[in-house]
């Protein structure tokens, strides 16, 4: 079965990347759920049903980060969420990180 993300990781499919380093890249995701979101993976394809080692959980917490680093930098730190989707809330099995934010008002109070 073919991952799209690791498709974009390749650069065989499009995505407008927003952050990029070795291990971790983030895009816009291509059916929004808010004025910003944007969707973070590592590099390496990792699934929620894989056994985690150190290297598999040091890379989760730079997906926080790289998250919290690019609503910094494009000013919506004010009220953001971070969400993971796990098992049967998604199509993509690949792990990735969900940021959403840039609500003109206030941000919603449910979760998406």
């Amino acid at each position: 079965m073919t991952c799209v993300f690791c498709e974009i990781i390749k650069k065989e499919a499009k995505a407008e990347i927003v952050y990029e380093d070795e291990k971790i890249l983030g895009f816009k995701n291509i059916h929004p759920e808010a004025p910003v979101h944007l969707l973070f993976v590592p590099k390496k394809h990792i699934q929620w049903n894989d056994e985690f080692n150190e290297k598999d959980l040091e890379l989760l917490s730079k997906l926080i980060s790289a998250a919290k680093k690019v609503a910094a930098e494009i000013k919506i730190n004010d009220a953001y969420k971070m969400i993971f989707n796990v098992g049967k809330t998604g199509h993509i099995l690949h792990i990735h990180l969900h940021l959403l934010g840039g609500w003109e008002n206030d941000a919603p109070l449910h979760n998406i």
